[in-house]
């Protein structure tokens, strides 16, 4: 089988994830489907430059699939926990191929050592205190150059509450829960909050936000 990743990226990333203090385990839940077996590749390669990511691949239906939270309509999912299970509500659903391959890899340092530089202080405690439910889903695609920095944001929000889940959903894979959500753009981001057992719309914006611009949106949908 033809490798993903080539000679020249697979050093890139070898030389990248020497940031790593800490083993990280990335789980996939999959289904039946070509863009499962592709993200299974993926790991499988990445897990081959360095011995500290660990990678364990279970099937939807299967009782360990079970023991972790994800949404079942959007398969494959990748989650990202630290070297003791710890899970940051990182999610991935489809391909982090293209520009969001770099995501991956910046995530997995950031749980590994546990750090969180997307923020100032001042809105890491604005982010740390929201009491509410809240899911950021970003939807991209592999050739946005825009999208990783949302993503990041997304994924590094939930780093830091536990109330909160970030989600990386690829729009092109999942062309349904895009029209529904009225994806034209991306990045588009929809930020939800659970009431009475349901996610419910709190806000939306397209493009990449800056840092002061993303966190008032956050906090504008949590009042």
């Amino acid at each position: 089988m033809e490798k993903m990743l080539d000679k020249d990226t697979q050093n890139k990333v070898r030389e990248i994830l020497q940031e790593l203090t800490q083993p990280v385990k990335i789980v996939l839940i999959k289904n039946e489907g070509e863009y499962s077996d592709i993200v299974e590749q993926l790991l499988d390669e990445l897990k081959e430059l360095d011995e500290r990511i660990i990678v364990n691949s279970y099937h939807s239906d299967s009782e360990e699939a079970r023991t972790y939270q994800f949404e079942n309509d959007l398969l494959p999912a990748l989650l990202i926990l630290d070297n003791d299970g710890k899970d940051y509500r990182i999610r991935y659903y489809g391909i982090p191929s293209g520009y969001e391959f770099t995501t991956l890899l910046q995530n997995i340092i950031a749980v590994s050592n546990k750090t969180v530089n997307s923020f100032t202080k001042e809105n890491i405690e604005k982010l740390a205190n929201i009491n509410k439910e809240l899911r950021i889903r970003v939807f991209v695609t592999p050739t946005c150059p825009y999208c990783p920095k949302s993503v990041l944001a997304a994924h590094q929000t939930a780093m830091l509450n536990p109330k909160i889940t970030g989600e990386m959903i690829e729009a092109n894979e999942f062309g349904r829960i895009s029209f529904e959500y009225g994806v034209s753009s991306v990045p588009q981001t929809v930020i939800e909050v659970k009431e009475n057992g349901k996610w419910v719309k709190k806000g939306e914006f397209v493009g990449a936000y800056p840092e002061n611009s993303y966190v008032e949106e956050i906090l504008k949908a949590v009042e």
